[in-house]
């Protein structure tokens, strides 16, 4: 097996912490190695802001009734379909409904609050949602 070189870069989306890779030292065994890697900083910054810009076009088709409140909190909180529907536990394509505003609006308080559990905010935010 092949020595490869791991990275020691920068990487300001740690916070100064490492990450841990398996390597191999000098005998073939398996060892833990810290690492940071700038092109895996460059591809968390890129993410972040494209969540962002994904927040902000949600707000616009909030206001023109297209929109729910729970697609923002889902962007705000860097979540994809995939993701937020594991996390209330439904199918994808129940959550891909309620982030319709006119389903939405038909929503159970139930089905409200689960929404609210997963986002650690109360049930008023997302049924009140103000811009």
């Amino acid at each position: 097996m092949q020595k490869i070189e791991i990275p020691q870069e920068n990487n300001s989306t740690l916070n100064g912490q490492k990450k841990v890779m398996y390597g191999t030292n000098d005998n073939g065994e398996f060892q833990r190695i810290n690492y940071a890697s700038s092109i895996e900083e460059f591809a968390t910054i890129t993410a972040v802001e494209e969540y962002k810009i994904l927040e902000k076009e949600c707000l616009k088709d909030i206001q023109n009734d297209i929109a729910s409140p729970i697609k923002y909190y889902m962007y705000k909180n860097r979540m994809d379909l995939p993701t937020l529907s594991s996390a209330v536990g439904m199918f994808s394509f129940r959550v891909k409904r309620h982030l319709k505003m006119d389903i939405f609006k038909k929503l159970k308080d139930k089905t409200i609050q689960k929404y609210a559990n997963v986002f650690d905010i109360k049930i008023e935010e997302l049924k009140d949602f103000k811009i």
